[in-house]
C-alpha cells in the first residue's frame, strides 16, 4: 500500500476527507480577533477612507482580508502595484472595464491624473473597497498615489495590510497618509480559546467531529508552543498529525510534546528581529554600541526624512516604546532623563550568534 493510501486510511478513522492542517487559506475558517474584526467592519460600513491592518508574519492578515472579500464587493490585491501604470490597469480591469465602443475611444485616454474623474462619472455613488495585502512591500510614490486616488474617488475605502514595519517605514514619515488613517488594528495572536476553536473548525471543515484525535491537554500545549499565532498553530498540528500517522496512533495527547521543541527566548527574539523596520534596526545598532538617550540616538541615525528635529524625536520615542514591548530594549533612569540599552535577552542572542 502506498503512502497516499495509508494517509487516506488514517484520515477515514475520523471521517476526514483530507488533512485539515494544510496552509491553504480558507476565509470561512477565520476565527478570533473579534474586537479587531468589529472595528474594521464598522469602519467599512461607515465608508471610512483609510484603514490600516498590521501584524507579524502568520498572524492571519491575509485570511482576514479574504474573509472581507466574501463579505464585501472589493478589489483585492495580493501585492501592492509596482507602478502607476499597474495601478491604473487594476481599475480598468475591474470597475472601469470597457465595452467595445469604450475600448475603441474613451478608455484609451485614462491615466493616473483623470482616473478618479472617470471613475466618479461612470460609477456614481458606488462604494468601492480596495484591499492591498503585503503593503509593507510598496514604494512610497505608489503609496502616495493610492492615497491621492482614494481621496478623490467618492465612496472609496483603502485598506492597507502588512507587517508592523509598514507603520514604521511609511506612516511615521508620510504624514499626508498617516493623518488620514481613521481606523487601525494590529493582529497580535489568538487567545487560548480561539486557538482551540481554529483547530476545531478546521477538523469540522474536512468532516471530522469535535477535536478528535487531539486531546485538550495536547491543544493547550499547542497554544503554549505557538503563542497563538494562527499559521504556527496550523503548522504544528500538521506535524503532530504526521507523527500520529507514523505511529499509527488514534490519539494525539500531551506526550507528543516530549519531542517537540518549545519556542524559547532565542526563537522569540529572532522572530521580532525578522520583522524590524529599517529605523528600528538603526536604533538597535546604536544601542548595541552604547546605551543612549533618545536625543543621543537621533544624532547617530539618519533623520533627513523627518520634517524637523521634533518630528524625529517623537518618532524615536515611539519606536523605543515598541522595542521595549518586544523585549529588545530596556529603559533605565539616568538623572532627570531616561537612557535605553539593549535587553539582556537580545544581548544573549547577539553574543551567541
Amino acid at each position: 500500500m502506498n503512502k497516499n493510501m495509508n494517509d487516506d486510511s488514517w484520515f477515514s478513522q475520523f471521517d476526514w476527507t483530507g488533512n485539515p492542517f494544510t496552509l491553504e487559506i480558507q476565509p470561512s475558517l477565520f476565527v478570533g480577533y473579534s474586537k479587531e474584526v468589529k472595528e474594521i467592519v464598522r469602519s467599512l460600513d461607515e465608508g471610512q477612507k483609510f484603514i490600516l491592518i498590521t501584524g507579524s508574519t502568520g498572524a492571519g492578515k491575509t485570511t482576514f482580508l479574504k474573509w472581507l472579500c466574501e463579505k464585501y464587493d472589493v478589489i483585492y490585491l495580493p501585492k501592492p502595484p509596482l507602478d502607476e501604470k499597474e495601478l491604473v490597469d487594476i481599475f480598468k480591469a475591474t470597475y472601469l472595464k470597457p465595452n467595445l465602443i469604450q475600448r475603441l475611444f474613451q478608455m484609451n485616454g485614462i491615466n493616473l491624473y483623470n482616473l478618479a474623474e472617470v471613475f466618479n462619472r461612470r460609477n456614481k455613488n458606488k462604494k468601492v473597497i480596495l484591499l492591498v495585502d503585503e503593503a509593507h512591500e510598496t514604494k512610497v510614490h505608489v503609496l502616495e498615489w493610492l492615497r491621492s486616488i482614494s481621496d478623490q474617488i467618492y465612496g472609496m475605502s483603502l485598506v492597507l495590510a502588512g507587517l508592523p514595519k509598514l507603520k514604521g517605514d511609511y506612516l511615521e514619515t508620510l504624514e499626508t497618509l498617516a493623518q488620514r488613517v481613521s481606523s487601525e488594528v494590529e493582529l497580535k495572536a489568538l487567545s487560548k480559546e480561539d486557538s482551540v476553536n481554529l483547530v476545531k473548525k478546521r477538523i469540522s471543515f474536512v468532516g471530522g467531529k469535535g477535536l478528535e484525535p487531539f486531546t485538550m491537554d495536547a491543544l493547550l500545549e499547542v497554544y503554549k508552543v505557538t503563542g497563538g499565532f494562527p499559521r504556527e498553530v496550523i503548522k504544528l498540528c500538521n506535524s503532530l498529525v504526521h507523527t500520529a500517522m507514523e505511529k499509527n496512533s488514534v490519539i494525539i495527547d500531551s506526550s507528543y510534546f516530549d519531542a517537540v521543541p518549545e519556542v524559547n527566548v532565542v526563537d522569540e527574539i529572532n522572530m521580532h528581529l525578522t520583522n524590524l523596520t529599517d529605523k528600528q534596526k538603526a536604533i538597535i545598532d546604536v544601542l548595541s554600541e552604547n546605551a543612549s538617550t533618545p536625543t543621543q540616538i537621533i544624532n547617530m541615525i539618519d533623520i533627513t526624512d523627518y520634517q524637523s528635529h521634533g518630528h524625529a524625536l517623537r518618532s524615536v520615542n515611539n519606536i523605543l516604546r515598541r522595542l521595549s514591548i518586544m523585549g529588545l530594549v530596556i529603559r533605565e533612569k539616568a538623572g532627570k532623563a531616561f537612557i535605553y540599552k539593549i535587553s539582556p535577552k537580545l544581548k544573549s542572542v547577539v553574543v551567541n550568534a
